[in-house]
């Protein structure tokens, strides 16, 4: 019968050990791996909820505001008496004293027109303003004097990324039939049907919910 050399048995076994070690090594390797793959992945939900924190900030600093589109600009126009003519219109007249500041602020979709931003100095003010405008419905320059059929809107004043946000959700409600897509408190909401849950569009991993 044929029996192993002592010198193949030592090579053998050592081959053994180098495998063994390198085994050990890749081991080693891995769960380093695994360890800087947790580590990024505790830093990447940091950075994201370190930036939905900014987001809330930022939209909080506007909750007293109020974004009314759609109003042509005109030379030497006095915004106060525009926008107290839309607040007739709907029902809810405001005061010089219930306002911060009113001012036109560029559009980056239509170049050509400032949508009107007014400031209040209180939220529930703001609040009842905006009550008035959706209880009032559709609303259009003739209402307040102008030539043509362009429509004027009166919404929350949102963010650039809530904006953003809110547009999608309505691509998204129209292509998979969700029924209701609307913002209450500058807070997005969302509804699929008339009996479904109300759920809240915060980032967009939210618009998978749609």
């Amino acid at each position: 019968m044929y029996q192993p050399s002592r010198s193949n048995s030592t090579t053998e076994s050592e081959s053994v050990g180098k495998v063994s070690n390198s085994l050990e090594r890749l081991d080693d390797r891995v769960k380093t791996l695994e360890h800087e793959i947790n580590n990024l992945k505790k830093l990447q939900d940091e950075v994201s909820k370190m930036n939905e924190d900014m987001q809330e900030k930022e939209q909080w600093a506007r909750a007293n505001n109020v974004e009314i589109k759609g109003i042509p600009m005109k030379s030497s126009e006095n915004l106060y008496e525009l926008v107290s003519q839309v607040s007739q219109v709907i029902g809810c007249q405001v005061r010089r004293e219930d306002i911060n500041y009113i001012a036109r602020v560029p559009n980056l979709h239509e170049k050509t027109v400032k949508n009107i931003i007014m400031a209040f100095n209180n939220r529930f003010t703001k609040e009842n303003y905006i009550a008035a405008s959706r209880r009032h419905g559709s609303l259009s320059l003739k209402d307040i004097g102008y030539h043509g059929d362009g429509k004027i809107y009166v919404n929350d004043h949102l963010t650039l990324h809530n904006k953003a946000l809110l547009r999608e959700a309505k691509l998204l409600a129209k292509e998979k039939n969700c029924k209701y897509i609307w913002t209450r408190h500058c807070k997005i909401l969302a509804r699929k049907t008339d009996t479904s849950p109300i759920f809240r569009i915060k980032v967009n991993q939210d618009l998978l919910k749609i």
